[in-house]
């Protein structure tokens, strides 16, 4: 039995750091892969960029994948009746085909400001995708703990909400 307990362990920790290592760029035969690079326009702008170390000691880019964002609808911030406050984003959208799923959602936080990024990943089909549009539905955690009262702006692709934070976002302990 303490077998079978050490192997769902065992086999839990693999999982988690395999989602947790999806994020972090690697080095492997030479390559390195970077999953997400963000510019001053958009987080997130490329995915997957991957540079090869040359004979002279500079690094070539090999392949950088432009990411594509979702369409979105409408947002919706929701501030949650708790202590420290918890704030919600949901979001409406459409994915362009039903051949696509949403991919990557990313996230940074400036001066007063949220922005989100929801993009799309193409599905491995066989067949003709119909040139339909395919709604979706999502709710994203916002990272509010500890943030002072104030005025808070959230964009997501190409909508923007505010919210207010009455006070502090902290626990007192004293």
């Amino acid at each position: 039995m303490e077998k079978y307990i050490l192997l769902i362990a065992l086999l839990y920790g693999l999982h988690i750091s395999n989602s947790v290592a999806e994020d972090a760029p690697r080095f492997d035969n030479g390559i390195l892969t970077i999953p997400r690079v963000d510019t001053p326009e958009q987080i997130g702008q490329y995915q997957n960029v991957q540079f090869k170390l040359s004979a002279e000691g500079h690094w070539e880019l090999l392949a950088a994948t432009p990411a594509f964002q979702a369409l979105i609808d409408d947002i919706t911030i929701q501030i949650l009746e708790s202590f420290p406050v918890q704030i919600h984003v949901q979001v409406s959208g459409n994915l362009p085909t039903p051949c696509r799923e949403l991919g990557p959602i990313h996230q940074r936080f400036s001066d007063n400001f949220f922005e989100i990024a929801i993009h799309v990943t193409q599905l491995q089909t066989f067949v003709a995708c119909a040139q339909v549009l395919e709604p979706f539905q999502t709710t994203i955690p916002l990272d509010v703990y500890g943030l002072p009262q104030g005025r808070y702006q959230v964009r997501v692709n190409d909508k923007s909400a505010n919210f207010e934070l009455t006070a502090d976002n902290l626990m007192n302990y004293d």
